[in-house]
């Protein structure tokens, strides 16, 4: 409803591009929903439980554009309804043998350090497979109801629906092509698994996760708040725990656990990856997925735990291990990143007066 209402009155903005695409956009984004027209956006079935989000101008499209009518849905439903088995799967047989009640007992203080501390990759690991399969079906329904197809050519993007307007214009202007133009569902893709899974860094990660839905929080909470990057992501992570629900372990993850794993990602990059050579850089990405993993299983065991006894029963087990480590390495990557900075300052002040004490 709040995407909505940006949508409502986003053409009140004054737009002064000259680019044609803008131009189109800025007529494209204009809609005039009735009242009833609201309600129906808003209790649709597709998306309503699960996702995906998606805007009020793509749940239109679905009515008074043509292009669902020229898609192949069993293609599309047959390539996307496959992994679901798999992930359910992986999901019974993770869950199987690394019960999750094992966090919250005392047992978990019988366990060697170490094991305690890795215990959270099948954890979390089991809660990624679920999840994958409750956001393939939700995608699965709106790919059955032909909501979020358009040409492939128009460049749609998770959430924002067609990015490229003059190619969706010129597939307007010529309805014969409709026929043979390729079509996609990338407007209500939720997931990217395989992104998710294996992309090196934390926020790469994060982007391929639940897309449609990180769309909303960038475009309507992260650009329209007017603060510092650091302060811009609070404020969205503590919006996202808002949308979540009221469970102490939505705000010990995304408030207390995201914002500082974005931060202290950044700084080590900088420290550690930017002015490495090419082999240097394949290993600290090599490196860093690990360590990606191990820290967002570790702030990930508050989202699925949610009680606060547990979460904190688990976290003291292994010394707030976690949490330890990412502000060490983060301290660390400060007084590095300080450190180069000042020999890179007087580095170039050396040259510069050996260039002068030449010219002299």
């Amino acid at each position: 409803m709040v995407g909505l209402a940006y949508e409502v009155n986003i053409h009140s903005l004054k737009l002064e591009s000259c680019d044609e695409n803008d131009k189109l956009k800025e007529s494209y984004s204009r809609i005039s929903p009735s009242f009833f027209d609201i309600i129906q956006y808003s209790f649709c079935y597709a998306g309503i439980l699960v996702g995906p989000y998606y805007k009020y101008r793509t749940y239109d499209d679905l009515f008074h554009k043509p292009y669902s009518s020229y898609v192949s849905h069993t293609d599309f439903l047959k390539k996307r309804i496959l992994v679901v088995p798999v992930y359910s799967c992986l999901y019974l047989l993770s869950d199987y043998f690394f019960p999750l009640s094992l966090a919250s007992s005392a047992e978990i203080w019988e366990l060697p350090f170490l094991y305690r501390v890795f215990y959270v990759w099948p954890w979390f690991f089991s809660f990624r497979m679920r999840i994958y399969v409750a956001f393939v079906l939700g995608e699965c329904i709106c790919i059955n109801l032909g909501l979020g197809a358009y040409p492939e050519k128009s460049a749609t993007q998770p959430g924002a629906g067609p990015t490229n307007l003059i190619a969706l214009k010129d597939i307007e202007n010529d309805p014969k092509s409709l026929s043979t133009i390729s079509y996609n569902f990338e407007t209500i893709r939720c997931m990217n698994e395989m992104a998710s899974e294996f992309k090196p860094t934390i926020r790469e990660g994060i982007r391929y996760w639940n897309m449609t839905v990180q769309y909303w929080l960038a475009m309507y909470i992260y650009r329209k708040t007017a603060a510092t990057k650091p302060i811009k992501t609070v404020v969205t992570m503590f919006v996202s725990a808002i949308w979540h629900g009221v469970h102490p372990g939505y705000y010990l993850s995304l408030l207390g656990g995201t914002p500082l794993l974005l931060i202290s990602e950044i700084e080590i990059e900088k420290a550690f990856r930017k002015h490495a050579s090419e082999t240097q850089q394949k290993i600290y990405d090599f490196v860093w997925y690990f360590v990606k993993m191990q820290s967002v299983s570790y702030m990930g065991i508050a989202f699925i735990l949610l009680d606060i006894k547990a979460i904190l029963h688990y976290w003291s087990s292994i010394y707030y291990f976690g949490h330890v480590f990412t502000i060490c390495m983060f301290v660390i990557a400060i007084i590095k990143n300080k450190i180069s900075k000042r020999i890179y300052k007087k580095d170039k002040k050396l040259s510069l007066e050996l260039t002068d004490s030449k010219l002299s």
